[in-house]
Formats: C-alpha cells, sequence, structure tokens
C-alpha cells in the first residue's frame, strides 16, 4: 500500500510541478506576443519568428496542462446533477464515468503518439554540421523543428492518464470505505 501511495504523490508532485512550470511558459508566450506586437505595429518591424513561437509555446502547454487540470478536477462535469449527490456516490459517479475517461485518454495517447512518430521520423531536410537531421521542420524562414513540440502531446496524454489512475483509485477507496485515501 506504500508503494502505492508512492506512486500516487509523485504522479500528482510531477503534475504539479508541470502546471507551475506551464505558467511560467505561458508568462514567456505572453512576452513574445507582446514583443511581436510592438516590433509590428510601433516600429514597423515585424519579426518572422515571433508568432510562430508564440503558437508553438501555447501548444505545448495546452496539451502538457492536461493532467494538472485533473488534478484540481478542473476539467468539464454536469455540476447541476454532480455536486448535490453525496460524498460517496459522487465516487460512485466518477468511477462509472471513468470507463470513458480511460478510453477517451487511451485512444488519445495513441494518437498522439502517432502523429509525433511521423513528425519524428519525417525527412525535413534540417542539418547539423551538414548531417542531415531527421524530423519535420516548419515550412517557415526561421524552420524550427516540430517534432519537439508534437512530443509534448503524448507525453501529456500519458500525464493526463497516470492521474486518472491516482483519481480512479482514490475513488474506487471512497466507494469502498466511504473514507477518503491518506
Amino acid at each position: 500500500m506504500e508503494r502505492l501511495k508512492k506512486f500516487m504523490v509523485a504522479v500528482e508532485k510531477t503534475n504539479i510541478f508541470i502546471g507551475k512550470l506551464m505558467v511560467g511558459l505561458t508568462l514567456l508566450a505572453v512576452f513574445v506576443i507582446t514583443f511581436e506586437v510592438v516590433m509590428r505595429y510601433v516600429f514597423g518591424l515585424p519579426t518572422n519568428w515571433g508568432h510562430e513561437l508564440m503558437t508553438l509555446l501555447f501548444a505545448v502547454q495546452y496539451m502538457f496542462v492536461a493532467g494538472y487540470c485533473h488534478y484540481h478536477r478542473a476539467h468539464v462535469r454536469v455540476d447541476v446533477f454532480y455536486s448535490t449527490r453525496k460524498f460517496r456516490t459522487r465516487a460512485y459517479l466518477d468511477l462509472f464515468t471513468s470507463a470513458f475517461f480511460f478510453f477517451f485518454t487511451l485512444v488519445l495517447l495513441w494518437t498522439c503518439w502517432t502523429f509525433y512518430w511521423s513528425s519524428q521520423t519525417m525527412h525535413g531536410g534540417g542539418t547539423v554540421f551538414g548531417i542531415e537531421v531527421p524530423g519535420e521542420l516548419s515550412l517557415t524562414d526561421w524552420a524550427p523543428p516540430y517534432y519537439p513540440v508534437k512530443f509534448m502531446m503524448p507525453a501529456g496524454a500519458f500525464m493526463l492518464l497516470l492521474q486518472g489512475i491516482v483519481w480512479f483509485i482514490r475513488d474506487l477507496h471512497i466507494a469502498i470505505t466511504g473514507r477518503e485515501l491518506k
């Protein structure tokens, strides 16, 4: 039981760390887009990288913060029905809906992995010191690699899956015993 608790704490602490890290990434993205807007509209000197970098930063945040949101149970739920139920009944409802959650998350994980892997194995024409490096590159002049950003999709889906497992264990304990797992 102690190993299970350590696993659950490790998953939750990792998701909390990722959530806090994403705050910094969001601030960086806001700084980049502000810089781009000032350069474009105040000085008339738009960058060729600002908008794309901001898009890539928000793409990383969008997928990688899923586990953190699930840790806080911040995803959409029908509160009109759910919030009026007793503590143990809510655990039963969460256990029932977890089947849909796990199906969705496993499909998401598989889809994200194939999306990333096709990007990773693509021959985009990138070179480092004259040696061709595989991986999808942006078609802009700046040409950043896309595969590191696309890797965040299956990584975020995996963290969401792990957090779902943690909540499943907690809900199962509540449904059986009527008490929270501590």
